[in-house]
């Protein structure tokens, strides 16, 4: 709509073509031209951000830039047009939307962080996994830490102000029920992640969370569990499957895990550890199987998923966490298996 808006009026008012000469169309013109440019690369560098190859941190901030421009000069040439709000009241409200869009900037860009300096965490050890994945694990410095719902995650910035708007979003592994120990499983594939493993004991940390609503705890009445992982999407389910065993659940719990080696299962020992203490049956499958190996391998496909889900396939919660391929592949057979789609509850990793 953006776009056609002046694709229609040069059509309908030829004469207006004029006003794409910049140097030479008043205010209103040029913040209609500098405010669609700005909607134009933020959508851009968006749904193209890893084929552009742009960092994921210098990406966050031009994403925010370009949206307070795409906003602020879209609104002030439609008051400048004068065309749709040309009424008081009109212009009010509009102008009354954009200032509630700018106090949520500032309260996220300015409020939220100095309310998280208040909140610190430090960091008490970093735990190698397999996998290439690292526990980070924190305690809450001078208050109680928070609670969370197994399966959420926390925004994570680490050793800087949060001013600096380099925080990263990451799932908590451990329990929810915990919060005096918050726990992270983080996988070292970019720039920030192969870090991790470096942090000292004692590096302060802030948090802004927990969001998201990838748990079990929204759905109670469920007679059971099956929880589908690939890699280090096993983390928010390895925070549902501790938090289960610690509140003494006792429903089923299916867990099917993709690896691609027998070494890369991260929490092995700790999945095993947890089958003793609920009713978990773990099926791993690996895209290298070791010689000798009698268990599951290749991926996880339709003909894989029929022989362990329950056959009572509405009373189950479904949860998958993995690579988008097998994300979606897995959600299509998923729904060629008659699971209900209401059911069927996904996590993706990143945000863009």
């Amino acid at each position: 709509m953006v776009l056609f808006h002046p694709v229609i009026l040069f059509i309908v008012q030829p004469d207006t073509r004029q006003l794409l000469n910049f140097f030479e169309a008043p205010w209103r013109a040029r913040m209609a031209i500098l405010g669609t440019l700005a909607f134009i690369a933020m959508i851009v560098t968006t749904i193209w951000r890893k084929p552009l190859n742009i960092p994921y941190e210098p990406w966050r901030f031009s994403h925010s830039t370009l949206s307070v421009l795409a906003v602020a000069l879209g609104l002030g040439h439609a008051l400048a047009v004068g065309n749709y709000l040309g009424l008081f009241w009109k212009a009010m409200l509009w102008s009354g939307f954009g200032l509630i869009a700018l106090w949520l900037i500032l309260y996220i860009r300015l409020v939220k962080p100095w309310l998280m300096i208040k909140t610190p965490y430090r960091v008490e050890t970093v735990i190698p996994e397999r996998g290439d994945v690292w526990t980070l694990v924190l305690r809450p410095l001078g208050h109680d830490g928070f609670r969370f719902q197994p399966g959420q995650f926390a925004w994570l910035t680490l050793n800087i102000t949060p001013f600096r708007m380099r925080e990263h979003p990451f799932s908590l592994s451990s329990s929810g029920d915990c919060p005096d120990r918050l726990e992270f499983g983080i996988k070292a594939v970019g720039d920030f992640t192969r870090t991790i493993k470096d942090v000292k004991p004692g590096t302060k940390a802030y948090l802004d969370g927990p969001y998201g609503v990838f748990t079990g705890d929204r759905y109670e009445d469920a007679a059971g569990f099956v929880l589908i992982a690939g890699g280090v999407g096993i983390t928010p389910i390895m925070s549902m499957l501790v938090t289960a065993a610690e509140r003494g659940d006792e429903r089923p719990y299916l867990l099917i895990y993709s690896s691609k080696t027998w070494e890369d299962i991260t929490y092995r020992e700790k999945l095993d550890s947890l089958a003793n203490k609920l009713k978990l049956t773990i099926v791993h499958v690996l895209r290298q199987p070791p010689d000798g190996w009698s268990g599951e391998q290749g991926y996880v496909d339709q003909a894989l998923l029929a022989r362990y889900i329950p056959a009572r396939r509405g009373s189950q919660q479904y949860f998958i966490c993995a690579a988008p391929v097998m994300m979606d592949k897995v959600a299509i057979a998923l729904e060629n298996l008659d699971v209900p789609v209401t059911h069927v509850h996904m996590e993706h990793y990143n945000l863009a």
